[in-house]
Order: structure tokens, then sequence, then C-alpha cells
């Protein structure tokens, strides 16, 4: 009995240590191991034969990743449950937020850096763990500041010296920033070539005569006593990530003069018409009218986009009153400026606008049985917008002609029908709301209106 026992017990001694050698094996062979994965969130490609495994990461403000956790046991990487047995819990850190998912997304919304992390604890009770940095861009944007648009006391000598200032905004510390600086006397050319590279954070200073001496049409000196340059400016500004990734960024254009060396100003007035179509002729008059009430001078222009320009004395509160001449509907429009002395001032755009609808009226009380239905419809403004024309009489809608004034459609009432127009100017003031009737009167035909459309 007892060498039975024996024997039993060396036997249950060698299965122990046959069992302990097999779990050594085990673990030694069939090692767990772990990778942190992130891709755009929507990817469906298995991310791991597309994506290396996380050390640093790179994100805009605002962009969503989705992130994995990848496992292996001897080659294949799986970002599914396929090795799920393998381990016991994950444990994500982005930020201050934690996960135990396998898969989640997350979107960046503050700049800066992140710290990140991925722990496994698997079923050996080990932890593998996982570290990486996140880098979350800041938005880059860039503005000029001086010259400002429309400074007019650039010097014009040779030995002036003018400081080039812009802001600039989200450059973040792993990135460098690089601006050009661009400037031409034409604003369709400034971005053509640049005049030099800076650092964004540095100040830049144009060096030298800004202006021209010598006009090369009129092969005559120019007099810079009474002459003013106009310049356009602009920057454009390239950063660059240590990820290798590149952001563009480009000012508006800004324009600046320089002052003329007499005390005489000028004064430059930009003005357009709101919305003109028609081919009429037009009649731009502008008034300069001095703070005590002289008029100094009169102004002229026929074109629907102008600028008047005038030598005045420095003076404040100078007046630009604006007159439409010919084409009535168009408001006067007027503007106060002070006027400084060795400037050209430019000012603000002066926009003459049309705000009266369109009128109408009709051309015959009575007419024939079988003629056509005739009214005259007038716009002193911006011109009457021909596509928006139509005539409802009674339920039945009529595309007209119109050859202006004259607005003529045809209609079969039988009865006595109303008769509605819709319509508007260019500058979409709507024809007035309002009606006839027509009423057949067997051998000719009686119109009477105009009633409104609103009656009470």
């Amino acid at each position: 009995m007892n060498k039975l026992l024996n024997i039993w017990l060396l036997a249950a001694v060698f299965a122990l240590v046959a069992c302990g050698d097999e779990h050594l094996v085990d673990k030694d062979s069939n090692v767990l191991r772990q990778f942190a994965f992130a891709g755009p969130d929507g990817y469906n490609t298995e991310i791991a034969n597309r994506f290396a495994p996380l050390e640093d990461v790179f994100v805009e403000q605002g962009q969503t990743l989705r992130f994995y956790a990848g496992y292996s046991i001897g080659g294949l990487i799986y970002t599914d449950e396929t090795l799920q047995p393998y381990y016991n819990g994950i444990l994500w850190k982005i930020g201050e937020s934690t996960f135990n998912l396998n898969s989640f997304r997350y979107t960046f919304n503050e700049p800066g850096v992140m710290d990140g992390s991925l722990e496994t604890t698997d079923t050996y009770g080990d932890t593998l763990r996982s570290t990486f940095k996140i880098y979350v861009n800041t938005p880059n944007s860039i503005s000029l500041d001086f010259p400002y648009n429309g400074y007019n006391q650039a010097e014009p000598t040779d030995d002036q010296s003018l400081p080039l200032r812009w802001t600039v905004s989200g450059i973040d510390p792993w990135e460098t920033s690089r601006c050009e600086v661009y400037l031409s006397y034409d604003p369709d050319s400034v971005w053509i070539s640049p005049l030099g590279a800076i650092d964004c954070y540095s100040e830049g200073t144009l060096m030298g005569s800004l202006v021209e001496d010598f006009d090369s049409v009129a092969q005559k000196a120019i007099d810079l006593n009474d002459s003013s340059f106009t310049l356009y400016w602009g920057t454009k500004m390239l950063v660059t990530s240590v990820s290798g990734r590149q952001y563009r960024d480009s000012t508006e254009i800004f324009h600046f003069s320089t002052k003329i060396l007499n005390e005489t100003s000028t004064i430059k007035i930009p003005l357009v018409y709101d919305r003109y179509r028609d081919n009429s002729i037009l009649q731009t008059v502008a008034y300069l009218i001095a703070n005590n009430g002289d008029t100094l001078e009169t102004l002229t222009g026929d074109r629907i986009s102008n600028t008047l320009v005038a030598k005045v004395k420095p003076q404040l509160g100078l007046k630009v009153l604006v007159k439409e001449t010919y084409r009535r509907e168009y408001a006067s429009e007027s503007l106060i400026v002070d006027v400084p002395a060795y400037t050209v001032l430019t000012t603000d755009t002066i926009v003459l606008k049309d705000n009266v609808a369109p009128q109408i009226s009709s051309y015959h009380d009575t007419i024939g049985a079988a003629e056509d239905v005739e009214f005259l419809l007038f716009d002193d403004g911006s011109g009457i917008n021909e596509s928006r024309l139509s005539v409802i009489v009674d339920f039945d809608t009529i595309q007209p002609t119109y050859s202006n004034p004259v607005l003529s459609f045809h209609t079969r009432c039988f009865g006595r029908c109303k008769i509605e127009f819709l319509g508007e100017d260019n500058a979409r003031n709507k024809v007035s709301d309002v009606h006839w009737y027509i009423e057949n009167m067997s051998s000719y035909r009686v119109i009477t209106g105009p009633f409104p459309n609103r009656e009470y």
C-alpha cells in the first residue's frame, strides 16, 4: 500500500514539475506585445497595415482621431479582439481623459502638447506600457499693422526708412516661420515677386526712395513737391512643423502713399452706383464744401465706378456731397473728412443707391377689343430688370414685352378681369402693390385703376 502511495506521490511530483516547465515555456515563447495606433476618424482599412505605432502625434485643433490598441504574439498585429484571451484589461490616457476600450474616438479641441499612454495587463499580471506625445496645432494667421491701409505720410526722399509691421498668431513651439514681403505700384502685381524673406516675429524696414523721379511716358522729371505715389503691399507666411508639414497664409493687400512735399494736399473720392444696369447716361456731381459752408470746388463724372480727384488746402471738416443729375432715383450721399497737409487722402467709397420702386400707369383708358394692353413702366434709377417681369390676368400668368417705357401684353379676357404686375428694378425695388381691371364692352375694352391690392 505504501509502495503504491509512494509511486503515486512520485508521479504527482513529476507531473507538477512538468506542468511548471510547460508554463515557463509558454510564457517565454508566447510573449504578448502591444502597440498604440491612431488614424483619421472613419478610416476603414486595417490600421496596422497603414500606420506606424505612435511616438509623436501631430493633429489640428478640432480634428478627431480614432485610437486603436494593437497586439501581437509572434508576428501579426491585431487591432480587433482576436488576442483578447491573452490580457485582462487596458487603460488609455489622453491628457486628463481615460478610456478602457480597444478603440475610441477623441476630438482635440484645445491646442498644445498632451501626454498619451496605453497600459495593458496581461494574463500573467505583467503591465505593458506605451507612451507618446500629442501636438495639437494652433490655427495660423497673419495680418498687416503698419503702414496701415490708407497711410499717407510715407517720405518720398532717398533717406527715408519705413517700418513694416504685422501680427502673427498660432505658431507653436514645434514650428518655425518665415514671412515674405511683397510690394508693387500695381495692386494686380503685388504677389508676383517678393522683396525678401524674414522671420515672422521680426520687423521689416523699407530703406531708400519709394518713388520714381522720371516719367518715362511723358519723358520728363517728376516734381516730388507736387506728386504722390501709391504703393501696395502684403505678406505671405510659411509655417513648418517638425513633422514636416507646412502651412501657408497671406494677408490682404494694403496701400499707402508718399506725402506731397508742398502744403497742398490731394483728395481722392471713389464712388460707385449700386446695381446700375441701365444704358442711360450718368452725370455725377461732387461738391467740396468747407466747414463754413463755402463751395470750394465742383467735380463731375459719368461712369458707374469712378474716382474723382481734386487738390485742396489742408483743413478740418471738409464736406463731400455727391449727387446724380440724370438718374434721380439715386439718392445723394455725403461724408465729412479732415485733410492733413502734404498728403493724398483717399476717402471711403461713396455708394449711390436706388431705393425708389418703379412706377406703373395705364397707357390708355380705352382700347380696341383686339388690341394689346399697354402700360407705362418707369424707373429713373438702376433700370427695370426685364427678366423679373410678369403679368397676372385673373389667374393666368403672361410674359409681357417691355420696350422702355412701354410694357405690353395680349389677353383674351371676355368679361371683367383683374390685372396685376410682378417685377422689380435692378436694385430689387418691387413694382407697386396695386392692380387694375380690364372690362370687355363688346367693341372696345375699358381699363380702370389703380387699386390697392390690400383692400379693407
